[in-house]
C-alpha cells in the first residue's frame, strides 16, 4: 500500500531536522578543540593568555557558522560530515596529549 503524501513529508521534514542537528554537533566537535588548539598556539607564540583565549574565541565564533553551512550545503555532505569527524576527533586526541604534556 502507498504511504500518503502527508507521511514522505513528514519523513523528509525529520530527516533535515537530524541532519541540522547533526550539522551543528559536528561543527561544535570540530570548534571546541580547534578553539583551544588555537588558544595554545597563540600563547605559545607570545601572545598573552588571556589574549590568546579571546583572539581563538572571535575565530571560532567566525569559522562556526560558516562550518554549519558548509556542510549543510555541501553535494557529498555525508562524506564532509565523516571527514570533519574524524579530524575533530584527531584534534581531540592531540589536545589530550599536549594536555598530558603540560
Amino acid at each position: 500500500m502507498k504511504r500518503p503524501a502527508s507521511d514522505k513529508k513528514s519523513a523528509r521534514h525529520r530527516q533535515r531536522a537530524v541532519w541540522l542537528l547533526l550539522a551543528l554537533l559536528l561543527g561544535y566537535l570540530f570548534i571546541w578543540p580547534f578553539s583551544a588548539i588555537a588558544a595554545l598556539a597563540l600563547a605559545w607564540l607570545g601572545q598573552a593568555p588571556s589574549e590568546a583565549v579571546l583572539s581563538s574565541s572571535i575565530g571560532s565564533f567566525v569559522l562556526y557558522p560558516a562550518l554549519v553551512l558548509w556542510l549543510l550545503c555541501a553535494r557529498l555532505a555525508v562524506r564532509n560530515a565523516l571527514w570533519l569527524a574524524c579530524v575533530s576527533l584527531a584534534l581531540l586526541a592531540l589536545l589530550h596529549v599536549l594536555a598530558g604534556a603540560g
